[in-house]
């Protein structure tokens, strides 16, 4: 008598392991594509957070605190895409010199299609939490979001929520715009 044994083989199937590639395939495609959308939502957040912590050491510090875009964590520049510094300007030099530390550098999201515009090269709070010199709007502007960042005289920050782009505004407007998208 001759038994037939079957030896049950273990593993997956073509189909299975195409169905399995697939699935994570997708999957990881929607999780970087959200990871993604959510950094043009989160960058404008962490603009507002570091000035409010910007102007808090101001008034903690009984000093000049300033927050600008640097390249060599030095000179400030107006390029607001660059890593931005926050430092105490011990001297009130409008400049970081070696005697002060950088109390923290905001590195900006890499492979963002965005502009940040403001019309200075520094936001600089005195020791009242005032702003010195300029006040106005920083402008966050993305294919996803539109923000403006208001900062008046008296060191109150708050948002505009969404900014229209300039051709869709009359040209007669002062509030602030984002330039119109690339195509």
């Amino acid at each position: 008598m001759k038994q037939n044994k079957r030896i049950k083989q273990g593993g997956f199937t073509l189909i299975e392991l195409i169905a399995t590639t697939a699935l994570v395939v997708t999957i990881g495609g929607i999780t970087s594509s959200s990871i993604e959308s959510t950094k043009y939502w989160a960058e404008p957040k962490r603009l507002f957070s570091a000035i409010q912590k910007t102007r808090t050491l101001s008034i903690t510090h009984n000093g000049h605190a300033v927050l600008c875009p640097s390249e060599d964590s030095f000179v400030c520049l107006k390029d607001w895409q660059l890593p931005l510094m926050m430092f105490i300007d011990i001297n009130n030099n409008k400049q970081r010199d070696l005697n002060e530390s950088i109390i923290q550098i905001i590195t900006p999201y890499a492979n963002l299609e965005r502009t940040i515009e403001y019309p200075r090269t520094q936001i600089r709070f005195n020791s009242q939490g005032h702003i010195n010199g300029y006040t106005g709007t920083l402008k966050y502007c993305s294919k996803s979001t539109s923000k403006g960042i208001v900062l008046s005289r008296v060191g109150r920050i708050r948002y505009i929520q969404h900014l229209e782009t300039k051709d869709k505004m009359p040209s007669s407007t002062k509030q602030p715009t984002c330039p119109p998208p690339l195509s």
